[in-house]
């Protein structure tokens, strides 16, 4: 959000922020009732046909969160089994692609997650601070290594070549002066604060 509030700033413009379900956020880019879109959305190919995505701002990917009881050994492992993942996701797309199986669609990690505990599902693939944030004073949980590697970027609608510019430059200024860095520690450490809670 605050990348968005540095690019309206940029370009003299007003600035506001609405929160929807993460599935709803693309398509609200695409049919104009957003300018853009920052929801730790993954750059994918599929994604591409549809909007354009600004320079990457973070390296991310997705983890399995899983049971001690049941630990998480590799991919193969999923096969077959119940994996909760939030609905329109790359967690979700890599059950679909890789597991050739339908997920168990949830809200959010966090909806997932507890499914996971109650044992309706048997793992969860999330993001990883997501999956940081679901497994945190959960003695019975713990997460895999990356299984992706993905970048997390801004959408935007397609065939606005001035409003990418100003999206990339800003980004590349954060980058440079240390804002982008400063951000991601200060909610990363936020998010930890409030799952304490």
């Amino acid at each position: 959000m605050e990348i968005c509030r540095a690019v309206a700033q940029k370009l003299n413009r007003p600035f506001s922020a609405e929160t929807v379900d993460f599935d709803s956020v693309i398509p609200a880019v695409i049919s104009g009732k957003a300018d853009l879109a920052a929801a730790g959305i993954t750059i994918t190919e599929d994604r591409k046909k549809n909007v354009d995505f600004s320079i990457p701002y973070v390296k991310t990917g997705i983890v399995v969160i899983y049971k001690k009881s049941n630990p998480f050994k590799d991919t193969e492992q999923l096969k077959g089994k119940k994996v909760g993942v939030q609905s329109g996701t790359t967690s979700e797309t890599f059950v679909l692609e890789q597991l050739k199986q339908e997920p168990e669609r949830t809200k959010s990690p966090a909806e997932a997650t507890a499914s996971l505990k109650s044992g309706r599902v048997d793992f969860v693939i999330a993001d990883i601070d997501p999956a940081k944030n679901c497994v945190k004073g959960e003695e019975d949980l713990a997460i895999s290594d990356f299984i992706t590697s993905e970048e997390y970027a801004i959408a935007i609608k397609k065939g606005q070549p001035a409003l990418l510019q100003a999206i990339n430059d800003t980004i590349t200024e954060l980058k440079a002066n240390g804002k982008l860095a400063e951000w991601v520690k200060q909610f990363t450490e936020e998010s930890d604060k409030l799952k304490d809670k």
